[in-house]
Parts: structure tokens; C-alpha cells; sequence
């Protein structure tokens, strides 16, 4: 197995041009998401940089070639605010003001459904294309994508890819929890433009009737509800029939949880996300198929038109994740100049290539989990596969083999691994053997599940095929639970912040360019960014040994609060919450803020009255006696939490509370009515629902 090289050198950055636009541009991007600046600043940048690009190019010849290094400089500035000008435009787009702009009067919402429906426990969910509105008496045209669900009842069973449904509930913006900690799904689904979702009832949209729908997109759905119905009907049913699906075409739905956990827990989930592992089987395999092809124009262009239009063909039928596009903007590229231009392109290049592409289309890219381990993981390969690989020189070619795989996968980590824990917050210790037995096994279970369709004409044959995969997908499942249930499988808890994770990167760097004799004082640069990663830890477990806070969380139908102070946490609230899913976000917060189970002895509590230092906090959960006190009980805030079905009024004739908190519990038609009238009041008040937990310093 070769690669192009271990090491970047001077010459890789004037071979790889793309390199040079990839970075300045990818910056511009990067630094706009944190340090965002106006577009009309950005436009004067551009056009302050093409000035002086001009300018240089006025300049006497002599001039020119002794400052020849500065022509460049005008154009990092030019790619830089165009990366820049390319995420503002992507950002909160006109699609989004569309929706938002919709009036109040908007009685009707005319969508499209664009994929077919997926089967939630309580819910169907889709995506739906907004075309029309029907505001004040007609129609007019719009835009916009909703995420929508549908209740499980015969009328949402009937909705499938082109449906056109006519919605009369308007559509509500996508909010996150706001917990401490807690995964940013409002970003999450913005990264897929996407900023509004819609709850629909049976009574709340109608389905019209329309032809079925004939386009691209309804044939590679017809190719996948193929493919399903054979691996399902030879497979059958259980965690393996969910595996094969996933493993060839990217299906999820059916996956099992505890294999996904499995998975996850031996750092090899990347197995059952359709990769660009899964493409380049996809690419060798046709190569090789079509080797008897002649090499002259005429046959390596067929080759080309032919690699091109089943591995585009197959990135489509799986969902065209970002590690897909990565490698079939790769691959086109290499097919590219391999066939048609009779060029070998240097890898570093395709690879900055394809990045530069992928972010002119989808700039917000560059925050997807998926698009940074994608990269990283293959600029790693190219970097230390073969100074790993070297390390152990043997003459076994089963040997090699095993050793190839180890130090492939051994590559792969290193630059993934600040990104996965940044992320993920967690580290799999047996991630080497679990690659060992899983990436061949699953490699054989793909051409498996090729050969299992293409003998679907012939029972028998199909039948015995989907028997061995079955067993295959068993014996790998089993092998990789085994592997996940050893002591000490998984470093859980590991927090890296952003500055620490950089830090980590220039750690590698500095140790790989000491080891490899390049630059001496690498070494010093790796122990500067340990130094920095340590002192960074040391600061932020002194803030959080500091804190000294209560958390109301956003946790609906339940009461859930923390009571942090001096690193130790106390709950407070319904005890069942811990064994249903919102669990794992109180786990989160409380990894996030750095704290421990245990006694907080500035909490001082009475029934539903917590001192909290000079603080106190009284929580409403329960409907108030009809007698009212002579003297108002005066507290700091005041908790509402449920279906309290009385006035505002009524609650403060029991309580002088300096902020009304609206809890997780209450009903938005509540909600509404209770801010209306504190607003009224002059009563300050805040919103769990809508603005995500309150937390109260003490």
C-alpha cells in the first residue's frame, strides 16, 4: 500500500495549487463563524485587496520580481473575504426571512414532501418544501423547508416522496434546550437550512392529489425500497438485517440501538456510516471490472463516463454525506485526470480540491462533524501511513497485511483523535482491534450484499447468499459487543476545550517534525502546546471549582434542577427523570461544568422553598388553596413548573417574586397567557421553553 508521501514538504505546496486557494479560504470561513463581520466590510476588503493586486501589477518590472513575494498577499486577502462573503451568504439565507416574514394572517401553508417518511416511536418524520402561502385572500409564492410530524394515524401512513400537503398550523422556529452542555440541534439543523418545524395532527393538513412524482430523486428511492426489500427478504428480520442495510446503502431506520452503542463504544462507528471506505470498494471494484477495456481515448473515456456515473449514482442513494461527496469529488478528480487528461493529480491536491469545492457549495461544512473527521482522517493516512508503516519491516504477506490494516488505522488516529474527543468527549481504548476484525469482516459483508443482488433473480441462489451474510454480520456484531463490554474500553468524561484541541494539533506537529529530523526545535514547540493544554485544564477546573450556581433545566413534563457549588452537584426535583432519556442531558451538563455528585451545604431547603445563600426560590408545581395569605411570602424568583390552570393575578396574591420563571412543564397556551400578563404587570419574567435553563448565581 503506498501513498504519496509521510511528510509535507516545500515542494507539496507548489505541487498542490489548490492547497494554496483551500487554506486562505477555508480561514475566511472559519474565522467569520466566531469573529463574524458585515458584509459591506467584507466587499471593501475584496475590493481594497484587487486594487492593490492592480497596483503591484503597474509596478516596474524590477519592482515586481524583487517584491514578487508580495502579489500574493492581495490574493489570500481576496479568497479570505470571499470564504468570508460566502458564509454570510449562507447563513440565515432568504429562505429563512421568507418564512419568518410570514404574517400572522397566513391561514394555509402549500409544501411538497421531499423524503419519504421515517418512522419515529409517537411520530412520522419528513421534510416538506414550502411553495405557496395563502395570506388575506390569495395565493402567492414562497420558500422555505420545514421539519415536519406527523401523528401515526391512515392519513400520514398514506404521504410519500412528492406528496403535496396543504398544512392550516403554522410552523414554529427550531429552538434548542439551552442546558448547559447540550448538543446545539438549532445549529445542527441551520448546517441543513433548515430553521423551522411544524407538529401536525390529523385535522391539521390535507393531502392533495397530485401524479407521482418521475424525477431523480424518485428512481434512486425505487433503486433503494430495492434494495431493502432484498436484503430484508433474504436477510430477515433483527439487528443484522439493519447492519446490512446500513452497511450498503446507508439506511439507519432499522438499525439496533445497542449495536449502534457497540459501535461507538470501540471507536469504529465509522463502519456503519456509509464512508469513503465504502466508495473506494465501490471504485477498486470497478476498475477491476473494467480492465478488459483497451487503453486508448475512446475506451478510457467510456471508462471515465462509466466510474463517474455509478459512484455519483451511488453517493445520491446513500444520502450524499459530506465523507461521500469528499470522496467522490476525489474520485471524479482522479478519473479525471487519469483517463480523460492523461494526468496523474497529486493526492494532497485532489483532497484540497474536492474541500475547496464541497465549501463553495455548502460552506457551513466546515462546522459538520462528518466534513472535519472525513478530512482529517484521510490527510492523516497520507501523512504517517508510511512512516508508521516502516517502523516494522516484515516478510509475511499475511503479516504485511495485518500490519498494513494496524498502521492504517493507527494513521487515521492520530489526526482524528483531538476532533473526536472535542466532540464526542470520550476515547475507545481497543479502537486497533476492534478496525482488526471489523473493516475486513465488513468489507466481505458489502461484496456480500453486491452478490446477494445480483442473484435476487434466482431464489435458491439469493436465499444461501443471504444466510452466509447474515452469519458473517452476527459473527461481527458479536465480536465487536465483546470487544466493547472489556474493563477499561472507554475514557468517558474528557472535556477539551477549543484552545486545548488546537493545542493538541501543534502537540502532533511538533512531535512529528522532531521525530522525523526536519526541524530540531519541534520539540520545544510540543512541549509549549502540552504546557499550554495543561494550564488551560488547571484554569478551568479552577472556575469550576468556583461556580456556584442553580440550574433549571429545560427537561419537558419534569421538575429538574442542580444545586452546584465548590465542584459538588445536589438534584433537585422529580427523581424519575433519571430513567428516562433526558437523563443523559443532565449527565452532559454536569460533565460539561466539571462537577460531582454530592451534599452542597449552601443549599438550605423547606418542601418547595430553596435558600440558596442570600437567594431564595419557591417552586409552583401544584394549584394555590383559595384562601390567600395575609402577607405575601417575598421571594427572589418563583418557579411555575406544570398545568397550573390559574391567573397570574391569583399567583401573586401568594408570592412577591422579584422574576417569574416559566418552567419546562407548563403548556405554551399557559406560557402565552402568564408572560401577557406579567408584561402587563411590569413583572419580569423568563421562559425555559423558549429561551432554554435558567441558571441563578448565588
Amino acid at each position: 500500500m503506498q501513498f504519496e508521501s509521510s511528510m509535507f514538504v516545500a515542494a507539496c505546496w507548489k505541487r498542490a495549487p489548490f492547497l494554496r486557494l483551500t487554506v486562505p479560504f477555508l480561514t475566511g470561513i472559519s474565522i467569520q463563524l466566531y469573529v463574524p463581520l458585515p458584509a459591506v466590510s467584507l466587499y471593501i476588503l475584496i475590493l481594497s485587496a484587487f486594487a492593490a493586486l492592480l497596483l503591484i501589477r503597474l509596478l516596474p518590472v524590477a519592482y515586481r520580481y524583487h517584491y514578487s513575494w508580495t502579489s500574493g498577499i492581495p490574493v489570500f486577502i481576496m479568497l479570505y473575504g470571499s470564504g468570508a462573503i460566502l458564509l454570510v451568504s449562507a447563513g440565515i439565507g432568504q429562505v429563512d426571512r421568507d418564512v419568518s416574514a410570514w404574517p400572522d394572517s397566513t391561514q394555509y401553508w402549500l409544501t411538497t414532501v421531499t423524503e419519504p417518511l421515517q418512522e419515529k416511536p409517537r411520530s412520522r418524520k419528513t421534510l416538506l418544501m414550502v411553495t405557496a402561502v395563502y395570506v388575506r385572500g390569495g395565493w402567492r409564492a414562497s420558500e422555505g423547508r420545514l421539519l415536519a410530524y406527523f401523528s401515526k394515524d391512515s392519513t400520514s401512513a398514506g404521504l410519500v416522496y412528492g406528496s403535496v400537503v396543504l398544512l392550516a398550523k403554522k410552523p414554529v422556529k427550531i429552538a434548542n434546550s439551552g442546558n448547559p452542555g447540550a448538543f446545539d440541534y438549532r445549529q445542527y439543523c441551520a448546517v441543513q437550512q433548515l430553521y423551522h418545524q411544524v407538529f401536525l395532527k390529523e385535522s391539521d393538513y390535507r393531502q392533495l392529489s397530485r401524479p407521482q412524482a418521475r424525477d431523480l430523486t424518485a428512481y434512486l428511492l425505487q433503486a433503494r425500497d430495492f434494495c431493502l426489500q432484498q436484503l430484508k427478504t433474504r436477510i430477515g428480520k433483527g439487528p443484522e438485517a439493519g447492519m446490512a442495510e446500513a452497511l450498503l446503502i446507508g439506511y439507519r431506520q432499522d438499525l439496533d440501538p445497542d449495536v449502534v452503542n457497540a459501535y461507538s463504544n470501540t471507536g469504529i462507528v465509522h463502519i456503519i456510516a456509509i464512508s469513503g471506505m465504502h466508495l473506494a470498494l465501490l471504485y477498486a471494484s470497478l476498475l477491476w471490472l473494467l480492465r478488459w477495456l483497451p487503453s486508448h481515448r475512446a475506451a478510457n473515456t467510456i471508462r471515465a463516463l462509466l466510474l463517474l456515473t455509478v459512484l455519483w449514482g451511488f453517493a445520491l442513494l446513500t444520502g450524499a454525506s459530506a465523507s461521500v461527496l469528499r470522496a467522490a469529488v476525489m474520485f471524479s478528480g482522479i478519473t479525471t485526470g487519469n483517463l480523460l487528461l492523461g494526468r496523474k493529480a497529486s493526492t494532497y491536491n485532489m483532497l484540497a480540491a474536492s474541500a475547496f469545492v464541497l465549501l463553495c457549495y455548502h460552506p457551513w461544512l466546515v462546522i459538520d462533524a462528518g466534513f472535519q473527521l472525513s478530512y482529517l482522517a484521510v490527510l492523516s493516512i497520507l501523512l504517517f501511513y508510511d512512516a508508521i508503516y516502516k517502523l516494522w519491516p516484515l516478510q509475511s504477506r499475511w503479516a504485511k497485511a495485518v500490519w498494513q490494516l494496524t498502521a492504517l488505522s493507527l494513521a487515521a488516529q492520530v489526526l482524528t483523535l483531538p476532533v473526536s474527543v472535542y466532540y464526542f468527549h470520550q476515547f475507545p481504548v481497543y479502537f486497533l482491534p476492534a478496525n482488526l476484525v471489523a473493516v475486513p469482516l465488513s468489507t466481505v459483508v458489502i461484496y456480500g450484499e453486491i452478490l446477494l443482488l445480483l442473484l435476487a433473480p434466482f431464489d435458491a441462489l439469493a436465499g444461501w447468499a443471504g444466510v452466509a451474510v447474515r452469519w458473517l454480520i452476527y459473527v461481527m456484531n458479536t465480536g465487536v459487543a465483546w470487544l466493547g463490554q472489556l474493563p477499561f474500553a472507554l475514557v468517558k468524561g474528557l472535556q477539551w476545550s477549543l484552545l486545548q484541541t488546537g493545542c493538541c494539533y501543534l502537540l502532533i506537529a511538533g512531535i512529528a517534525v522532531w521525530l522525523s529530523g526536519r526541524y530540531r526545535r519541534g520539540f520545544w514547540l510540543a512541549l509549549a502546546a502540552c504546557w499550554i493544554m495543561v494550564a488551560d485544564q488547571a484554569m478551568r477546573h479552577t472556575i469550576n471549582r468556583q461556580r456556584r450556581q442553580l440550574v433549571i433545566y429545560n427537561v419537558p413534563a419534569y421538575t429538574a434542577m442542580d444545586c452546584i457549588s465548590k465542584g459538588k452537584v445536589q438534584f433537585i426535583g422529580h427523581d424519575s427523570v433519571w430513567m428516562m432519556p433526558a437523563a443523559k442531558q443532565l449527565q452532559a451538563a454536569r460533565a460539561a461544568m466539571g462537577v460531582n455528585p454530592g451534599v452542597v451545604a449552601d443549599l438550605q431547603r423547606r418542601g418547595r422553598y430553596l435558600c440558596l445563600g442570600r437567594k431564595q426560590l419557591a417552586v409552583l408545581d401544584s394549584v394555590l388553596p383559595v384562601s390567600v395569605p395575609v402577607q405575601r411570602l417575598r421571594v427572589n424568583y418563583l418557579l411555575l413548573n406544570g398545568n397550573l390552570k390559574m391567573k397570574m393575578d391569583r399567583v401573586l396574591a401568594w408570592y412577591n417574586a422579584g422574576t417569574v420563571i416559566f418552567g419546562a412543564a407548563c403548556p405554551p397556551f399557559l406560557i402565552r397567557r402568564w408572560a401577557a400578563e406579567c408584561s402587563s404587570s411590569g413583572i419580569p419574567f423568563y421562559s425555559i421553553p423558549e429561551k432554554g435553563a435558567f441558571i441563578i448565581p448565588f
